[in-house]
């Protein structure tokens, strides 16, 4: 899929919200949009949203780090393209200030935490779905590198997996392996997180269900070592990092 982006002023706009940048064609004029309803606040970067035409609109100001924001725009459009479901790309910008903006549509779906606490659907069932598209990400050669389970989104009607957080994507890297561990073991560090004593159960349902697809190259028993132990390392950073009280 394909979305049509022109660039009005000094915003990168997808053409579907045109509408929204009659008058808004400056950097300026988007960072001081009225009517933003504050959503988090996260080291370097305001989250908040804007409603447009029954629409749920994300907007990430960031104060610095702006080629993070880059980052996430062009793998937003990169995904969409490969037909991996994302967040819907809305407008994107940056100032010669050192900041970013840049706003995305609501990802249709359920994240799996909510669907966690809210019982809504069978966790097996969401998981094996999980399972099937890191293994068909990871056949392209796609690697997240931010791989919670919070960011994760099931679309019931379109039966899609949808994956956010993106700016930190690689593709066709060098040391591919390196990369594959590195999410494996994020998100199997998130099962012990969200699932606590169901983690292990779990993850053996999603283990073999991404086996399915994405077989593993290498010796097994050197995979789980070497995943187990970057499992691990991800633990103890985390749990140092809180222990300083500083922001994950």
């Amino acid at each position: 899929m394909k979305f049509n982006i022109i660039k009005r002023g000094e915003i990168f706009i997808n053409e579907d919200y045109k509408d929204l940048f009659l008058t808004n064609l400056t950097f300026e004029d988007i960072w001081n949009f009225k009517n933003l309803k504050f959503f988090r606040k996260k080291r370097y970067k305001i989250i908040e949203t804007y409603d447009f035409k029954n629409k749920k609109i994300f907007i990430k100001k960031y104060f610095s780090y702006p080629k993070e924001a880059q980052k996430e725009w062009e793998n937003i459009l990169f995904l969409w393209e490969r037909n991996f479901f994302t967040l819907i790309p809305v407008f994107f910008a940056l100032s010669r200030d050192n900041r970013a903006i840049i706003g995305t549509e609501k990802v249709k779906g359920i994240c799996f935490v909510d669907a966690l606490k809210n019982k809504s659907i069978e966790i097996s069932f969401f998981i094996s779905k999980i399972a099937e598209f890191l293994a068909k990400f990871h056949k392209a050669k796609l690697f997240h590198q931010d791989c919670y389970l919070n960011h994760f989104y099931y679309d019931e009607k379109e039966d899609k997996i949808a994956v956010i957080d993106v700016s930190r994507i690689k593709h066709k890297p060098v040391l591919e392996f390196y990369y594959q561990i590195k999410d494996l073991a994020q998100l199997k560090f998130s099962f012990s997180v969200y699932l606590e004593k169901k983690a292990e159960k779990f993850w053996d349902i999603f283990i073999k269900e991404y086996f399915k697809i994405n077989k593993p190259i290498y010796n097994k028993k050197l995979f789980f070592k070497i995943l187990n132990l970057k499992t691990y390392m991800i633990k103890r950073h985390t749990e140092r990092v809180i222990a300083r009280g500083e922001e994950i």
